[in-house]
C-alpha cells in the first residue's frame, strides 16, 4: 500500500506483510498487454464528492505505468545516454543489477520477446484493479494511496479515495498533465525536485511490482512472508526489515529511501565493517518505479541529470 502524508511526506507500498487477501474477482481481469481493460465494476461509480468515476484516471495511471517502463526498456538499446548507464539507474541501483531491473522494466511493460517462430510475444499476464476505499476499509485509511495484494494467486490492485483526489501531490498529475518544454508549468522547467515529476501512474507502478505474479515474470526469488506465505513481489524498504534496519529510512519519503538503500549498499560493498542492509535494491519497489520516472524525464527533456535531484543523494 502507499501513503500520502503532510509532515512529513511518506507514502509506502504495501508489502507481502501488509497485503489482504482481497478474494477472487473472476472475469473482472484487466490484460495489461492489450491495455484494453475490464476494471472491476467498483470503477464504473462516482468518486464520492464529484460527478466523475474512477475508471478514467485509473486507466490513464496503468497507461502511464507501462508508458514509463517502455520507455526505459527501450533505453537499453540507446547507444548513447541509455538507460543502464543513465544518472536515473544509478540512484537506485548499481551495475550487477542491470539484467534484473531489464527484466523487471519488461515484465511492468509486459513485451515478451519471441522465443521461438510460433510465438509472437503477444502474450500477456492479468491484474485486477479495483477502485475506491470500501475495497479494502481495513488498509485503505485517510492517507493511504494504493494498496497490493501479494500473495501468489492472487492479482488485486485497490486505488484508494486518496489515489483521485485532485488535492494528492502524489497521484494529481499525469504523464499529459505538461508539455515538454523549459518554460515556467512546463516539465522540463529548472530547478525542481523529484515530487514535481510525480505522476499517478508512478504509485500504480510501484504497486504492480508487488503482485507475485509480476515479481515471478522479472525474475525474482520467492521469500517468506511473516503472514506464512512466499512472495516474489516486492517489498518496501521502509516496511520490510528489523526496527533497526527501518530506522535508516525514517522520515524519507519513498523514492529517498530507495536512494538511502542503494547507498547503504554502495557504503558496505566498499566496506563490509559497515552497515548492511536487510533488503536488496532489486527487491525494493519504489527502486524500479523512481527509476523508470527519472529516466522518462532524462529521455524527454535531453538531460543527462534532472536538475536538483543530484543535490539529494546525500540523504
Amino acid at each position: 500500500m502507499r501513503f500520502a502524508q503532510t509532515a512529513p511526506l511518506l507514502f509506502t507500498g504495501a508489502t507481502a506483510a501488509l497485503a489482504l487477501p482481497l478474494g477472487s474477482t473472476g472475469d473482472t481481469m484487466h490484460e495489461i498487454v492489450a491495455r484494453e481493460a475490464r476494471y472491476d465494476q467498483s470503477c464504473s461509480r462516482k468518486i464520492p464528492g464529484t460527478d466523475k468515476t474512477y475508471e478514467p484516471k485509473a486507466r490513464k495511471a496503468l497507461s502511464d505505468a507501462t508508458q514509463l517502463a517502455l520507455v526505459a526498456l527501450e533505453g537499453y538499446n540507446l547507444e548513447v545516454n541509455g538507460f543502464a548507464e543513465s544518472s536515473a539507474f544509478s540512484h537506485y541501483f548499481g551495475p550487477g543489477d542491470t539484467d534484473q531491473v531489464k527484466n523487471m522494466m519488461q515484465a511492468i511493460s509486459n513485451i515478451r520477446l519471441p522465443v521461438d517462430d510460433d510465438d509472437d510475444g503477444s502474450q500477456g499476464y492479468f491484474v485486477d484493479i479495483k477502485c475506491g476505499s470500501d475495497q479494502d476499509k481495513e488498509e485503505c485509511g485517510r492517507s493511504v494511496l494504493a494498496v497490493t495484494n501479494a500473495k501468489p494467486g492472487e492479482t488485486v490492485v485497490v486505488l484508494c479515495d486518496k489515489f483521485f483526489s485532485d488535492k494528492t501531490v502524489q497521484t494529481k498529475q499525469d504523464l499529459e498533465s505538461k508539455t515538454f518544454g523549459t518554460r515556467r508549468g512546463q516539465w522540463c522547467q529548472t530547478g525542481e525536485n523529484f515530487p514535481f515529476f510525480e505522476v499517478a501512474g508512478l504509485t500504480l507502478f510501484h504497486e504492480l511490482t508487488h503482485l507475485h505474479t509480476v515479481g515471478q515474470r522479472a525474475g525474482l526469488s520467492e521469500r517468506p512472508d511473516p503472514e506464512g506465505f512466499d512472495s516474489a513481489g516486492t517489498v518496501d524498504v521502509y516496511v520490510q526489515g528489523s526496527d533497526d534496519d527501518r530506522k535508516h529510512y525514517e522520515k524519507l519519503e519513498p523514492w529517498q529511501a530507495a536512494r538511502k538503500l542503494h547507498q547503504l549498499w554502495e557504503e558496505h560493498n566498499g566496506d563490509e565493517s559497515k552497515y548492511k542492509p536487510m533488503t536488496p535494491t532489486v527487491e525494493n519497489a519504489e527502486s524500479y518505479a523512481a527509476a523508470a520516472l527519472e529516466f522518462y524525464f532524462l529521455k524527454n527533456c535531453g538531460w543527462d541529470a534532472i536538475p536538483h535531484l543530484a543535490m539529494a543523494t546525500e540523504l
